[in-house]
């Protein structure tokens, strides 16, 4: 079964809900924007049962949240929301890279080469967006070796949330390139098969985030 066959298999209240999902991330929505039905309906030539059930997936994700008699907005993330996220990835990328060093492979890391080789793409292409998506790719590739299915459960869950918090990410690297070359330390860790190596790295990778995002160490 082709790719075009599974998207076509897919309800459109989904195709919609990803096209939204992804105009999140790309900020061409704001968070705290109000999210207007009937010119979203019109825009997507879509009905508005349709686009409701795309907004339910979105609230449903932590992504949008409908107020009663006010309407429905993309929505915003306070320090907490982002120190919980945060809390929560630390642990579970933490415990789950460490996991998958067991199972890694050299198709696995072939897999990984080629995430980073794309990101090295985007580092000349300038496309924060790209390596944000990249990002998100690479500690999902990882942690779907985990051999743990809660772990990955629970961290498909959260992927949504923790993609929309690296939209704010641009203004505290100091370049693309140290960007990438941040992953690609990362790479590198998981490389040595060496688990210490990989819980510092996974670690201060993180840690980065807490401490520029929220000001905490």
């Amino acid at each position: 079964m082709d790719d075009d066959t599974v998207v076509l298999q897919k309800p459109l209240s989904e195709l919609i809900a990803e096209q939204l999902r992804q105009q999140i991330w790309d900020r061409e929505l704001n968070f705290g924007e109000r999210l207007l039905e009937v010119e979203l309906a019109e825009q997507f030539d879509v009905s508005r049962s349709t686009l409701r059930e795309a907004l339910k997936i979105l609230e449903q994700e932590g992504l949008v949240i409908s107020k009663a008699r006010k309407g429905t907005y993309v929505a915003q993330f306070s320090n907490k929301d982002l120190k919980e996220i945060i809390e929560l990835r630390t642990l579970m990328e933490d415990h789950a890279f460490i996991d998958a060093l067991h199972h890694l492979r050299e198709e696995h890391f072939q897999e990984l080469e080629a995430i980073i080789n794309q990101m090295k793409v985007e580092v000349d292409r300038k496309d924060w967006n790209a390596l944000f998506d990249l990002d998100m790719q690479f500690h999902s590739y990882v942690v779907g070796l985990c051999d743990n299915s809660r772990i990955i459960k629970i961290y498909d869950s959260i992927q949504v949330q923790i993609r929309a918090y690296l939209v704010h990410l641009d203004q505290y690297y100091s370049s693309h390139q140290a960007f990438y070359e941040e992953h690609k330390e990362l790479y590198d860790a998981l490389v040595t098969k060496d688990a210490q190596t990989v819980h510092e790295r996974v670690r201060d990778h993180i840690a980065y985030v807490g401490e520029n995002l929220l000001g905490v160490k």
